[in-house]
């Protein structure tokens, strides 16, 4: 069965996506902004807010609060969503959140009230005051996208979006809502609840613009690797599994690990997901000939 792409855009995820960008330590060395943000960013916040940011994982109650976002009906601004959340009862959080989980946060109250404190205060202390230029492009970005799904197929149009990405069927996906996001690139955030995927892509903007591309950039640092050329090599016209990939390479699990990261966030693979899970790879010539293209014009 097919489903059906949307691509959304309000500040609100921007928000949650620099949290989390904040939040998951293991990304700060892969992330566009580099490691220099989470500290720079650290210095500007008061000790409580920076004792709850490190008591919060990226566990099954940050994807809860995901979808609860999500779900609110007014997104316009993170006033409206922060007023929303907190008018909330505890019935009526199970009911928005039971059409599409089973399973809940423990106490509730103390959730809601934990990450609304995160919210509102990060927003206070750090993302009110972001570059406004983040939100423009981002919701340039987000039009644009949306022009083009219009007539085109849904599988090519995700894969041109989220620069890889092949989301299958399997599983019950009937709604698959793109969401661009500037903090965690080049890195992709997807959560999925049954028919439901939200998926933060990499917009790949750039704030401020640079005259080299981080982009085009990134393509070719990740090529200035052998291993990643075999592992290039290796895949041709074939879709492999990890484990595959890893075996024919002859290299530990984790050093193939980070060499298919670099590769995809450069967008030279393709991945193809089932509910939160890459099942596969195979290579993306779309993503050569982009920095082919890149490269060249920039160097005429």
């Amino acid at each position: 069965m097919d489903y059906k792409a949307e691509v959304h855009f309000h500040p609100v995820y921007e928000l949650i996506s620099s949290i989390h960008t904040f939040i998951c330590k293991k990304g700060s060395k892969k992330i566009d902004l580099g490691m220099s943000w989470a500290a720079e960013v650290s210095r500007r916040l008061s000790p409580e807010l920076l004792v709850a940011l490190e008591e919060t994982e990226l566990d099954n109650d940050w994807k809860l609060f995901n979808l609860l976002v999500h779900l609110c009906p007014d997104k316009q601004s993170v006033g409206t969503v922060l007023d929303w959340l907190g008018g909330l009862s505890v019935g009526e959080m199970y009911e928005t959140l039971g059409g599409h989980v089973s399973q809940f946060p423990v106490q509730m109250e103390l959730y809601r009230s934990r990450m609304v404190f995160l919210l509102s205060e990060w927003n206070r202390q750090y993302f009110s005051s972001c570059n406004p230029v983040i939100m423009d492009k981002l919701q340039q970005h987000t039009e644009e996208r949306r022009g083009m799904l219009t007539g085109s197929p849904v599988a090519e149009f995700v894969n041109k979006t989220t620069n890889g990405f092949y989301f299958l069927p399997g599983g019950g996906l009937r709604r698959l809502v793109l969401i661009p996001q500037f903090h965690f690139q080049p890195i992709n955030i997807l959560y999925s609840y049954g028919d439901l995927t939200l998926c933060h892509y990499a917009a790949r903007i750039q704030v401020p613009e640079e005259e080299i591309s981080l982009a085009m950039h990134r393509t070719l640092r990740s090529l200035g690797e052998k291993s990643r050329l075999r592992i290039l090599k290796s895949l041709g016209g074939e879709r492999k599994s990890f484990t595959e990939i890893a075996r024919e390479a002859g290299l530990s699990k984790g050093i193939v690990h980070d060499h298919i990261t670099s590769l995809r966030s450069a967008g030279l693979l393709n991945a193809y997901i089932e509910g939160e899970n890459v099942i596969a790879y195979s290579l993306r010539l779309e993503g050569i000939q982009q920095m082919n293209e890149q490269l060249s014009a920039y160097l005429k």
